[in-house]
C-alpha cells in the first residue's frame, strides 16, 4: 500500500501528542507492507520535523519509503499550474500523486482533501482519504484502506 502524508498531517504522525488517527497511521509505517511516497517541496515540508528526518533515515534503508525525483514533480508541478483547477495550493502534492500513482492520502487540508478525489486532477482509481476521527469506525476503516493492496500499482 503506497500513501502520501501530507504536511498538513505530519505532526499528527510525528507530533509530541500524535492523534488516534496519526498513532494507527505511525505503526502501520513500521510494518513491511507500508510505502510513504515522498518527492519534491512535499519531502521538504515533512523534514521540517525533526523526528520524521530520524524515522525516514531509517525507513529509506529499509524500503519503506519511495522518493519520487525533483524533476519530475517539478515538470508535473509546472503541468498543472498551467491549467489548475484545484482549490488547494498543493499542486506538488498532487503532481506526486499523479506520478506515483499512490492513491490514498492522510491530510487535515480540507482543499487539498477535494483536490486528491477530482478525477480530473487525480485520475482512476480515485484518490482515497484516510479517515482522520477517533471513532472505532473511523479505526476500522483505516485499517481496512492501508490493507488494500491495489492502490499501489509500482511497489
Amino acid at each position: 500500500m503506497c500513501v502520501i502524508l501530507d504536511a498538513s498531517a505530519r505532526d499528527n504522525v510525528f507530533g509530541k501528542e500524535r492523534t488516534v488517527a496519526g498513532k494507527q497511521f505511525f505503526d502501520w509505517l513500521e510494518t513491511s507492507a507500508a510505502r510513504l511516497i515522498i518527492g519534491g517541496k512535499l519531502t521538504e515540508e515533512l523534514a521540517g520535523n525533526p523526528k520524521f528526518e530520524e524515522w525516514a533515515t531509517e525507513a529509506i534503508a529499509d524500503g519503506r519509503v519511495r522518493t519520487i525525483s525533483d524533476g519530475q514533480i517539478g515538470q508535473e508541478t509546472e503541468r498543472l499550474s498551467a491549467q489548475w483547477a484545484g482549490r488547494s495550493n498543493d499542486q506538488h502534492v498532487i503532481a506526486l500523486a499523479r506520478i506515483s500513482r499512490a492513491r490514498v492520502l492522510f491530510a487535515n487540508d480540507t482543499r487539498l482533501r477535494d483536490d486528491f478525489r477530482n478525477l480530473d486532477l487525480v485520475p482512476k482509481p480515485q484518490g482515497k482519504l484516510l479517515p482522520d476521527g477517533e471513532s472505532a469506525n473511523a479505526a476500522q476503516r483505516r485499517k481496512q484502506l492501508l490493507r488494500q493492496t491495489d492502490l499501489c500499482p509500482n511497489r
